[in-house]
């Protein structure tokens, strides 16, 4: 009788794990359930901004990234006197559900004599470092004066008045 008991109660606890599991799992990672999945909100990004032709000394950058509400989180940076900027890697652990989607929204503005300057508009599901991207954009440029353009190719929707040589993959240098 005992050892029915626990047939019963291993059954029990086997059945209750795997709906957690399956509830609070992505991609079929059993320890997410508990620990969440580390996604990338934002891969680092490393380029030179300019002004007419001319580098844009010490601008202020706002990286905003929105995931979890409307407010957003958002990081300061500034240029260097050459206009060169390098935005970090932004990471955190989240538990998504089986059958959600994790989008991820991301906007750069530039702040540069008394302007503001959109250069990066992002939208992707893609959690892995420069996953909506394919790559790590190498030589990125971005001139202030020009227009943003909408970019092909590229997994979501995606927006930015900076140009790049070349899209580097994962794993490459």
């Amino acid at each position: 009788m005992k050892s029915n008991r626990l047939q019963i109660y291993a059954r029990y606890l086997l059945g209750l794990s795997f709906l957690i599991m399956s509830v609070y799992s992505i991609e079929g990672v059993a320890m997410s359930s508990l620990l969440g999945t580390e996604v990338v909100l934002f891969s680092p990004l490393i380029g030179k901004i300019t002004y007419q032709g001319k580098p844009a000394a010490n601008a202020k950058i706002v990286r905003l990234v929105r995931w979890k509400d409307d407010a957003g989180e958002s990081d300061i940076f500034h240029t260097t006197a050459n206009g060169e900027f390098s935005l970090p890697i932004k990471t955190t652990n989240v538990r998504i559900p089986m059958l959600a989607e994790f989008v991820i929204s991301q906007e750069v503005t530039v702040i540069y004599n008394g302007s503001e300057f959109d250069i990066w508009l992002k939208s992707t599901t893609d959690i892995d470092e420069y996953g909506g991207l394919g790559g790590n954009p190498k030589n990125l440029r971005c001139e202030l004066t020009d227009e943003a353009v909408n970019q092909e190719n590229f997994n979501g929707l995606f927006s930015t008045s900076c140009k790049w040589d070349l899209i580097i993959k994962k794993g490459k240098k």
